[in-house]
């Protein structure tokens, strides 16, 4: 009996520690691209996408310590991501910028403390921002280089003083001008200047 406990623990113990295959994982699907800060931010009821009124962070879901996004004369970085392989040659996403504000008005934070203009929480009217004037115009073009998962939308804001109560809406949307396609559940991001 005792030789038959040792041989049952000793196939249990080949048993347990048996090897498992390992698998590769390969990405299958057609690759698209997508707003890196659109699935990581929440959808604003009202748009159906993600409107942010603080500058957006590459990889990271908006806090309440960033930066608010106001006129000013700086770019902000909008991240595409890749979603599938990396390519051995550079390629390109299109986009286009949304003509129309889907937002009357907007609840803004307060500035973050130490940022210059300094505003408290309040409710903006929001307006559509015209190229040229509140932003520089944007290419419609956004490149990935070669051996790259990452392109970057680049608008930059200018500033034309202070507007009591309003703000400006840059909409974007990538679309299927380049050589990749956008995934359709990730390709929209409203950005809300505050103009006080």
């Amino acid at each position: 009996m005792k030789k038959l406990y040792i041989i049952a623990s000793a196939a249990g113990m080949l048993f347990l520690s048996s090897c498992i295959k390992q698998l590769d994982k390969t990405f299958t699907g057609t690759t698209v691209v997508e707003i890196d800060a659109t699935p990581l931010n929440s959808a604003n009821a009202i748009a159906g996408y993600p409107v942010l009124t603080r500058v957006p962070v590459d990889a990271i879901p908006l806090r309440t310590t960033d930066s608010t996004l106001r006129r000013w004369n700086g770019t902000v970085r909008i991240r595409v991501n890749l979603v599938g392989p990396q390519s051995g040659t550079a390629q390109t996403v299109g986009y286009k910028v949304m003509a129309v504000s889907p937002l009357t008005s907007i609840a803004f934070p307060a500035t973050a403390t130490g940022q210059t203009p300094t505003a408290s929480a309040a409710t903006l009217t929001v307006a559509n921002a015209v190229a040229g004037t509140d932003y520089t115009a944007l290419s419609g073009v956004c490149n990935i280089p070669a051996n790259s998962s990452f392109g970057y939308i680049d608008v930059a804001i200018k500033n034309n003083g202070a507007i009591a109560g309003q703000s400006r809406f840059i909409g974007i949307q990538l679309d299927s001008t380049g050589t990749i396609k956008p995934n359709p559940n990730y390709n929209k991001i409203g950005l809300v200047i505050d103009q006080r």
